[in-house]
């Protein structure tokens, strides 16, 4: 099988890298709200960006580094905190080291930890947390 993406073999512990940023529209903020089911009586007061969108913003950068193309076999487990408001205006970048990384028992997948930090335009944290992925390895190809 052909694959875009890079391979468990591709992520040493110790890797790390970037994202190039994504600003934050009022549009984000209400697609969101309405997706989500907030009450439109409540929705429009909110300046800040929910929590979770913040979360799917910093797992989209992620996405468009390319790797996961055709090697990403499933998220395991997701833990975020949040350090500071995100609001309409603001650009957010990520960076990720690669803190774990363990080939399972049969060789062809492994299971990658990646720490990720979501930073503004002012290069402040406003969120960090883990994600484990699931990655095919090469090891039996």
């Amino acid at each position: 099988m052909e694959t875009l993406g890079l391979y468990f073999e591709d992520f040493p512990e110790g890797k790390s890298g970037g994202s190039v940023g994504k600003t934050i529209s009022p549009t984000d903020i209400e697609l969101y709200n309405e997706m989500s089911g907030w009450p439109e009586s409540t929705a429009p007061r909110m300046s800040a960006a929910p929590e979770m969108l913040i979360t799917m913003i910093s797992a989209g950068l992620m996405t468009r580094q390319g790797f996961y193309e055709g090697t990403l076999m499933g998220i395991l487990n997701n833990t975020w905190r949040y350090k500071a408001p995100v609001v309409a205006g603001d650009t957010l970048k990520i960076k990720y080291l690669v803190s774990r990384a363990s080939l399972t028992k049969r060789g062809d997948k492994g299971i990658i930890v990646f720490s990720i930090k979501t930073y503004n335009q002012k290069d402040e944290i406003v969120a960090e947390g883990e994600m484990k992925a699931m990655m095919r390895a090469r090891g039996n190809e």
